[in-house]
């Protein structure tokens, strides 16, 4: 049986002596006493690994000390010894962390064995369940919760010694095709084994996390420069890249290795993270096992034509993105009323690109936040030049991203831009979807809740294709739903499209809320949406996206069909 330590602080000298011949007296002797009876170093001792449980004597500075505890996530198992057991006072205690009691004058051994033993076990079985759940079921490693709590604490470490962490982000390639071909448990197998590899070239400092799927991250802590850290990456990729036994095959994969320092590349978590994978996204350009730093330099493949990540990052700094703007129509009178500011990429070489040829590299590399803010700048200077050219009510509307809007500076910057483009505020519209939202509800409330002060409305976009969970309508300042477009495509002919239009036309209104409905392409459809109310629609009956400097041209058509002038 496992001996277990126990830490006595009292100023009660009885105290202590009954306690501590109770211990002696505890079967098999399994219970020792620590060696210490004052509270000079209280916080010293309920922090140290080697003292299992603590009994405290209950005074004036217990509940101090139970705070200092709960400060500091201590997690020994506290037990007081207490006069009087007040409920008022246990409920108290119990909630600042004590986890049992002993009545003074009413200590028994069998009581206190029964007492220790079972706040020891459940402390035990505690550890046991966080462990499980910060770990990978099938490698062992750490998953993306265990990893982010070790990354976060190995970077505080390396702020206050001041060495360097490096983080290497490891990607498989090709791995589908060994799924495809020999079956997930075959892939389970060489996943398995490629983590045993890791670890077999892993410093003891060093850790491991599996981040889903074929996706491994190590954090490396105090390395002395980034050769290091590279000399470690070619022995994993070596090592990867050995030939394994499958289905009684032999078979071999390589992989791909970007890397980012820390502090030197980045110094917030997510910024670190989104930095090495993006090194990763850059090595997998080129043909087989690769490591790659991340730079903001370009790189290149091995033909000599730029990747598409360093075709990205010059289209970034040569602010190659353009902005198009997708007319807005009030059903009821045909006039104008926003605008959806939509991305393009003008390659030099292949010509106007839409946001789905390359919007999920961009978000790989973590380039949406810069790309992001230039949009927000270019649709509030878009706003300011179609009120000079005397077309009134028009929103501007903004596609807003998760890696957007979970930066910290997003408040100000946007209030920046608003300021330097002299926009109206109450003409600029932030389009969130429901995934979005989900990922962190509270904290872009809080930004939502600060930047409608100024006048800035929000739209939830995509509505029903995402958890649909009601409570957003009610708890975000969302003025608009915005009726995705698979719910547009078949109607009025399409009974389960009409269902689900009419039930968000319905429940807008009756939120007060505007309707917006995206992909209306048909006469039909947008006679359809008009007789159920929807109050204004977009898409390409009206028109496709366009140019900013067409959309004079735009009202002026829409005016002599509509016989209704939309200028001042």
């Amino acid at each position: 049986m496992a001996q277990h330590t126990v830490l006595i602080i009292s100023e009660n000298q009885t105290d202590h002596l009954v306690l501590s011949e109770c211990l002696e007296r505890s079967p098999l002797k399994q219970f020792q006493l620590a060696n210490s009876e004052s509270m000079e170093r209280p916080l010293e001792a309920l922090l140290d690994p080697a003292i299992d449980v603590v009994i405290m004597s209950y005074g004036p500075e217990t509940e101090y000390l139970l705070r200092l505890a709960q400060k500091h996530d201590a997690t020994i198992p506290l037990i007081l010894v207490l006069d009087n057991p007040e409920q008022t006072t246990l409920e108290q205690l119990r909630d600042l962390g004590a986890q049992d009691y002993l009545i003074r004058g009413q200590i028994q051994d069998a009581l206190v064995h029964r007492i220790l033993d079972y706040c020891i076990q459940l402390k035990q079985a505690k550890d046991k369940i966080q462990q499980l759940s910060n770990r990978d079921s099938l490698t062992g490693a750490l998953n993306r919760v265990g990893f982010r709590a070790h990354l976060e604490r190995a970077m505080e470490r390396s702020s206050r010694y001041g060495f360097n962490t490096a983080l290497l982000y490891i990607n498989m390639d090709q791995f589908a095709n060994i799924n495809d071909h020999y079956g997930e448990a075959d892939g389970d197998l060489l996943i398995k084994t490629i983590s045993r590899r890791l670890i077999n070239k892993m410093r003891s400092t060093d850790s491991i996390a599996r981040l889903g799927g074929d996706e491994f991250a190590v954090v490396l802590e105090d390395v002395n420069s980034f050769a290091d850290v590279e000399l470690i990456a070619e022995k994993m990729l070596k090592s990867i890249a050995a030939p394994m036994i499958l289905s009684e095959q032999q078979v071999s994969i390589d992989a791909s290795i970007g890397a980012a320092m820390y502090p030197d590349d980045n110094k917030e978590f997510s910024e670190l993270v989104e930095s090495a994978r993006s090194a990763m996204q850059q090595a997998k350009t080129v043909d087989g096992n690769k490591f790659i730093r991340y730079s903001e330099q370009l790189t290149f493949d091995d033909s000599g034509a730029t990747s598409l990540a360093a075709e990205l990052r010059t289209a970034v700094r040569k602010n190659q993105f353009e902005l198009h703007y997708q007319p807005r129509v009030d059903l009821e009178t045909g006039a104008l009323v926003g605008l959806e500011a939509l991305l393009r990429w003008n390659h030099p070489e292949r010509g106007l690109l839409c946001p789905g040829e390359f919007l999920s590299a961009c978000e790989d590399m973590g380039l949406m936040k810069t790309i992001g803010y230039q949009v927000i700048q270019h649709a509030c200077a878009a706003q300011v030049w179609i009120e000079e050219q005397g077309i009134r009510n028009v929103d501007v509307a903004v596609n807003i991203s998760f890696s957007q809007i979970q930066d910290d500076r997003f408040v100000d910057i946007v209030k920046d831009i608003i300021s330097r483009t002299g926009t109206d505020a109450s003409k600029l519209e932030l389009e969130l979807t429901e995934t979005t939202i989900l990922k962190s509800p509270d904290a872009i409330k809080e930004r939502m809740d600060e930047l409608r002060l100024l006048g800035v409305s929000f739209s939830l976009d995509d509505f029903g294709t995402g958890f649909s969970q009601l409570s957003h309508l009610t708890e975000l300042p969302i003025s608009a739903l915005k009726i995705d477009a698979c719910f547009v495509r078949d109607l009025p002919y399409n009974a389960h499209q009409e269902a689900v239009c009419t039930m968000i036309i319905e429940m807008a209104r009756r939120l007060g809320m505007l309707v917006v409905a995206e992909g209306a392409e048909t006469y039909e459809q947008v006679e359809y949406l008009r007789e159920k109310h929807c109050q204004q629609v977009q898409g390409f009956y009206y028109s496709p996206a366009i140019p900013l400097q067409q959309i004079p041209r735009f009202v002026e058509e829409q005016r002599l069909k509509r016989n209704d002038p939309l200028f001042s």
